[in-house]
């Protein structure tokens, strides 16, 4: 199992600008670049994630660069794993269940709770109101289907997003971390943590990472 430790930084008032110099000097930074199907699926962007906690949730700090940007989703709850796409899922502890945080280039987000790989339900307006987010192409609806592109994404996910009663802060959780872009010319499936399936699959716990909160 991949294992990491996620830095506290004292972040209490939301700064987009201050917040992404904290995440690139005092947060971790992962490396997204397992090619888990690299003979059918063998293109292989550059994607990284700095993050970080604070007392009220996690930070994260997406960087990409790759061919085509492609960001149609209608808006929050649409899927956008066809669009250029970066994503985080979690869970509390071990077990079936986890939450599924996905975003594209232009900070769309859908995310849903899962009982199981196969059974969710899909965030309210109000949740989706609690994920914070600013991106390179925010609100933007493109298809640049040629060339060579680079963007960011910013997130900020309270802990009660993820799960837990208000004050309180986990002492680790597991999650992983993915790209892909099933719409685009070069599709492309990238983990944190390696996924032991023959066919590309994201929903699978079993192969999470564990996150250790560092101290405060």
């Amino acid at each position: 199992m991949k294992r990491t430790t996620i830095p506290y930084i004292p972040h209490e008032q939301l700064d987009w600008q201050s917040l992404a110099l904290q995440l690139e000097t005092q947060g971790v930074r992962l490396h997204i670049d397992t090619l888990n199907w690299a003979e059918a699926y063998p293109y292989h962007p550059i994607v990284l994630v700095d993050l970080a906690y604070t007392s009220k949730g996690i930070a994260l700090s997406y960087f990409v660069r790759g061919l085509e940007l492609r960001t149609l989703s209608e808006g929050d709850g649409h899927y956008v794993h066809e669009d250029s796409c970066v994503e985080f899922f979690m869970q509390p502890s071990r077990g079936e269940a986890y939450i599924n945080f996905e975003f594209n280039a232009a900070g769309v987000c859908y995310a849903s709770h899962h009982s199981s790989p196969k059974e969710s339900v899909r965030f309210s307006a109000e949740e989706y109101a609690m994920i914070l987010r600013q991106s390179t192409h925010q609100g933007q609806r493109l298809n640049l289907e040629e060339g060579l592109h680079s963007w960011q994404l910013q997130a900020f996910i309270p802990w009660r997003t993820m799960g837990y009663a208000e004050g309180e802060i986990p002492k680790r959780l597991w999650a992983n971390f993915y790209k892909c872009a099933d719409g685009t010319k070069h599709p492309h499936y990238l983990s944190w943590a390696p996924i032991e399936e023959a066919e590309p699959a994201f929903h699978r716990p079993q192969f999470f990472g564990e996150l250790t909160l560092g101290p405060r």
